[in-house]
């Protein structure tokens, strides 16, 4: 079963409101196609608001230009409820754009632009694609209501890609920094772009890529660690199985994904060599980072997206489907990443459920004002607050050892039973025996599972029917479902792209109690612990739509091989920093 049915929000995200809705449709009631929106929001303060995005066009052309079109702007004066739509900057006969990115210099607004010379486009697989852009700049002086030229001159050199500006402008002493990426050399390379009166903007450097990997949309912040030092956090593009979309399709649907990031001391003008950080996925898709007014970074990132081929229906039910936010204040490790916003399907080919290129502005410390696109359809924005820590609550537990009776909130099927031991699954053919607790969706984050059991009666798994599960575990949170099973030869778990059981640690018994660990990241990868103790078991978890729940369960297999365990206690946790201690004698 997919999820969600309808739209669902973190536990820290207000009520979504649609700020615009308007598209194009096809006979069948499908998206006519015109590319991603891409908005922006600038917050002039709590009630007071300007977004814009990006608006497609169609010409006649098939295939349809993408990712370019008329720049459009709504403007809020009561915190969101309400807004009135125009036209920020028009598509012409000559001229199309591709972005826009707002800079608030103390209340004058401007609206970096990319600009398309219409016979320039590149040419792509018979299409347009929107490229290369120069920069161009509006301003408005009455929060919004009406926007001017604002001559500008730019220094980058010609190149395929132009001038493209996806993140949010930083003020760094007298100087305001642009981060930008263009084509460079053979591959795609991000700095900043530099100017003490907005008017005359400079390059400073390029950074250094990781190896096999591009570069694009990277988002800038000042340090929490030192106020002298810049951030840049960027879009990857992983090119180590190849250039075309089919090996870059295949990498993404089996493996994690991060971010590249660099720091600069001399704003911009160096950047240190790029490197992955494994704290912040990125899966083919901009990740949104900020510094909020008291040091907190912020995070906003999908959990799976990707360059798949072939026809809409084959790419995953979860493409680009959830968004989850993940923050750090200083001094302290990244907090797990938790939902942010998943919606529910508008259409059922491209686009369907998108949740995707979330753009934030502060309002007041540590609350945002978030847009983003839902669908290729509506423009949302919603107010997310993230001054309050996750902490280590559970999201689900049960102890059976207690008193004999079933923990509150679970449900008993197939014969499962609790005694003064512990919950008691046995399973004699195919029919499952287990135990399962639905999860509330709007806590959904990186989780981590203990549970402590033993397995009594040892099946024959079967890896591709999932037959013979002896001590089965599965969580899903949403976006990503953990499957585990322990049987007396070791353990074993499905990975990511696959639906195939497969051994990941090795065993010589299974037949005494054991308390399993399992610790999952932001970018899906499982760590497994028995006893406390690191098995160097690793492993990319499935991406699923399956409805939220903690389940353990066995199983037999039809010819009547037995599967028995007993659990004493489970429990699940959101995902703290590694270097805190592990609880497992509870």
């Amino acid at each position: 079963m997919s999820w969600p049915d309808t739209d669902a929000v973190g536990s820290d995200v207000s009520r979504p409101i649609t700020v615009y809705g308007t598209v194009d449709r096809g006979p069948g009631g499908e998206l006519a196609h015109e590319g991603n929106r891409i908005p922006d929001i600038v917050a002039l303060d709590d009630r007071r608001l300007v977004v814009g995005w990006r608006a497609g066009v169609r010409d006649g052309l098939d295939p349809a230009p993408t990712d370019q079109g008329a720049i459009m702007c709504a403007r809020s004066s009561d915190g969101g409820e309400s807004w009135t739509v125009g036209t920020l900057a028009a598509a012409t006969a000559t001229h199309r754009y591709h972005y826009v990115i707002f800079l608030n210099d103390a209340g004058t607004l401007y609206a970096l632009l990319g600009r398309i010379t219409i016979d320039r486009d590149r040419d792509r697989e018979g299409g347009v694609d929107g490229f290369p852009t120069s920069l161009v700049v509006r301003r408005s002086t009455d929060d919004g209501r009406t926007w001017t030229d604002f001559p500008v001159t730019v220094d980058v050199p010609d190149n395929s890609r132009g001038v493209v500006i996806a993140g949010k402008p930083v003020r760094s002493g007298d100087l305001w920094l642009v981060p930008y990426w263009r084509h460079s050399g053979s591959t795609t390379r991000a700095g900043v772009l530099r100017s003490a009166d907005l008017r005359t903007w400079t390059s400073g450097g390029l950074a250094e890529n990781p190896p096999g990997v591009a570069i694009e949309e990277p988002q800038i912040a000042v340090s929490q660690d030192d106020p002298g030092t810049l951030v840049m956090v960027t879009r990857t593009l992983n090119l180590t199985g190849g250039t075309s979309a089919a090996a870059r399709d295949a990498h993404y649907r089996a493996n994690a994904a991060h971010c590249a990031t660099a720091t600069s001391t001399d704003a911009g003008l160096t950047w240190s060599p790029m490197t992955l950080d494994e704290n912040l996925p990125n899966y083919y898709v901009k990740t949104f980072f900020t510094r909020d007014s008291d040091g907190r970074y912020l995070a906003i990132f999908n959990t799976l997206a990707g360059p798949f081929t072939g026809a809409s229906a084959s790419k995953p039910d979860q493409y680009r489907e959830v968004l989850y936010y993940k923050v750090r204040r200083p001094g302290e490790p990244w907090e797990p990443g938790r939902l942010f916003a998943d919606g529910a399907r508008l259409t059922s080919g491209a686009a369907r459920g998108w949740d995707v290129y979330a753009s934030a502005d502060e309002y007041e410390p540590g609350r945002f004002f978030v847009v983003w696109e839902h669908n290729q359809t509506n423009i949302k924005v919603a107010r997310l607050d993230i001054t309050r820590p996750l902490g280590d609550a559970p999201l689900a537990e049960g102890d059976w050892t207690t008193g004999g009776a079933t923990p509150d909130g679970w449900v008993l099927s197939g014969g499962a039973r609790v005694t003064g031991g512990g919950l008691r699954l046995r399973s004699t053919g195919a029919g499952a025996c287990g135990a399962s607790f639905g999860l509330d969706v709007s806590r959904g984050c990186d989780f981590t599972l203990e549970f402590r059991g033993r397995v009594d009666d040892d099946s024959a798994l079967d890896p591709r029917t999932g037959d013979g599960v002896c001590l089965g575990v599965k969580v899903s949170n949403g976006a990503r479902r953990l499957m585990l099973t322990v049987q007396r030869s070791g353990v074993w778990s499905m990975r990511k792209g696959s639906a195939v059981w497969e051994k990941i640690y090795s065993l010589g018994t299974a037949g005494q109690l054991t308390t399993w660990t399992v610790r999952v990241d932001s970018s899906g990868v499982a760590r497994l612990f028995r006893d406390g103790i690191d098995t160097g078991a690793t492993w990319v978890i499935q991406d699923s739509r399956e409805r939220p729940q903690l389940t353990h369960w066995v199983i037999g297999t039809p010819g009547g091989n037995a599967a028995g365990a007993i659990v004493e206690w489970t429990r699940l946790t959101p995902t703290l920093d590694e270097t805190r201690a592990l609880d497992e004698t509870r």
